[in-house]
């Protein structure tokens, strides 16, 4: 049964007021997030939204990785205007075409502005892989190193015993996510917005249970405690407690990027970071990212190593919620069928940012309920253009 979404309630009163229950194959999955003919959707309140009061917020700074501007050539002209055709008849709200630190083509409707916050949804889960890669290469951590080394509360449970590998592969073999791809059920999430329980209750309990009889790592399944895990092994392996990730990320992550307008970055009520798909920024601070990442690919050294591999496939996709992708990096989705030599980071509703591996060009769209077909429309017209 579905329950009309208010797009006058907040973000969390949507979460509580869009309980939807549904039979599925193997038993009943249950869905809360909300849809629109179908499909996943994100309201304008969501997407342009400003999170709650509780949420992690930075002030913008001077300064930010320099992005320039230039004309799309003769040969890129026609695929910029096919693109403008096919945005404006999506339910896209921004779009941004980029070379480079070059933005060559940017587009925004109404209500959404230059300057207004997007909600990343599950390009947050890249975000955390990207942010881990330089714990790894600082030395803090290994690839290899048990959730329950650095998590000791984590000690006797199943997703304990994964590695931070497995983790980062979407490969604990816990917990099967929801047919929306939330973990968490409507009345998990209610305990988490209330303050009666934290992400890391949730991981020490239904969460952390293991589902597969393989072993962590040599199965992929999306959902949202991998993630969320990954958030708090970074944070503990630098002596800083689990929920701190948020504060890491400004110190160690961040600055690399450059970015330079305000943030905000979900976490629960005890500041334990909502590292699968809660960060805000501006477009162009979602371009610097997306720039840092195509630079880094190309860069020597430890960290261009870890982002090759991170965008490269590990693991073999289980296709459930991303059907032309075949493979998957770290929290960063491969092997697509409708553009080969890219890698995408995706999220609820329609948010992308797909990178080519054979130039520097790079697509980011936000929408409301554009479909990965949709977008890969666009991508691929712009990547492959000359």
């Amino acid at each position: 049964m579905n329950y009309k979404i208010s797009l006058r309630l907040t973000v969390f009163n949507c979460i509580a007021a869009s309980l939807i229950v549904t039979l599925a194959q193997h038993g009943h999955a249950q869905t809360y997030m909300p849809q629109k003919n179908g499909q996943f959707y994100l309201p304008d309140e969501w997407l342009l939204g400003s999170g709650q009061t509780f949420h992690y917020r930075v002030p913008a700074t001077s300064g930010g990785r320099p992005l320039g501007s230039r004309e799309p050539t003769r040969g890129e002209r026609n695929a910029v205007d096919r693109i403008s055709e096919l945005f404006a008849a999506s339910e896209s709200k921004v779009l941004l075409l980029g070379d480079g630190s070059e933005i060559v083509d940017m587009r925004l409707k109404a209500p959404a502005r230059e300057d207004g916050l997007l909600l990343s949804a599950s390009i947050d889960k890249s975000v955390t892989a990207f942010s881990a890669g330089i714990a790894v290469c600082d030395g803090k951590i290994a690839l290899d190193t048990l959730a329950s080394d650095v998590l000791p509360e984590l000690a006797g449970t199943d997703i304990g015993k994964t590695t931070l590998r497995d983790n980062l592969k979407m490969a604990s073999g816990t917990t099967r996510a929801f047919d929306d791809s939330q973990s968490l059920t409507a009345e998990e999430t209610a305990d988490m917005q209330s303050g009666r329980k934290s992400f890391m209750d949730f991981l020490k309990g239904r969460l952390g249970v293991a589902r597969f009889w393989t072993k962590p790592g040599e199965r992929f399944d999306y959902k949202s405690q991998d993630p969320l895990l990954v958030g708090m092994m970074v944070t503990a392996a630098y002596g800083m407690h689990g929920k701190k990730f948020r504060e890491w990320q400004t110190e160690y992550f961040f600055p690399k990027v450059q970015t330079s307008d305000r943030r905000i970055q979900g976490t629960d009520r005890f500041a334990y970071a909502q590292s699968d798909g809660n960060t805000r920024m501006t477009l162009k601070d979602w371009a610097r990212l997306a720039v840092f990442i195509q630079a880094s690919r190309k860069s020597t050294g430890c960290y261009g190593d870890f982002i090759r591999e991170a965008t490269s496939t590990q693991i073999q996709s289980d296709r459930r919620f991303a059907k032309m992708y075949n493979g998957y990096g770290y929290f960063t989705w491969t092997d697509n069928q409708d553009i080969p030599n890219s890698y995408s980071a995706l999220g609820y509703g329609g948010q992308a940012i797909v990178w080519s591996t054979t130039n520097d060009k790079y697509i980011i769209v936000f929408s409301n309920s554009t479909s990965a077909r949709e977008i890969h429309r666009m991508a691929k017209l712009w990547l492959e253009s000359q």
